[in-house]
């Protein structure tokens, strides 16, 4: 599928992690806090961040409401999703829901589906 035949409109997503939802090719690359506010400012996205300390941290940090969704979420070629994921994997798996996430603890990503 060619890009410019896609029908449906490109759909964004906020994540909490850096998914690959299904087969196709992805790019994910770093972005700084300001590259990641123009995201967020850029157009509605649907939410998929499923812990409630990383959706307090994005409105601390952006001033952008996100609601805490455990939905799976698809990706077709063109969609694109702003990831806040934690730089560190948590040593206890059963501490992750409760582990403090601050603004030094997080990275930015941009994850985008190119084909």
């Amino acid at each position: 599928m060619i890009e410019s035949d896609r029908v449906d409109p490109v759909r964004r997503f906020l994540l909490n992690a850096a998914v690959i939802p299904g087969p196709g090719t992805y790019r994910f690359a770093l972005c700084d806090r300001s590259a990641a506010q123009a995201w967020l400012i850029a157009g509605p996205f649907t939410s998929a961040v499923g812990y409630e300390e990383t959706a307090r941290l994005i409105k601390e940090m952006f001033g952008v409401e996100c609601p805490v969704s455990r939905t799976m979420i698809d990706m077709a070629p063109g969609d694109e999703a702003l990831v806040v994921r934690l730089a560190r994997r948590v040593s206890d798996p059963g501490l992750k829901g409760s582990v403090a996430v601050t603004e030094e603890s997080v990275e930015l990503g941009l994850l985008r589906r190119i084909d």
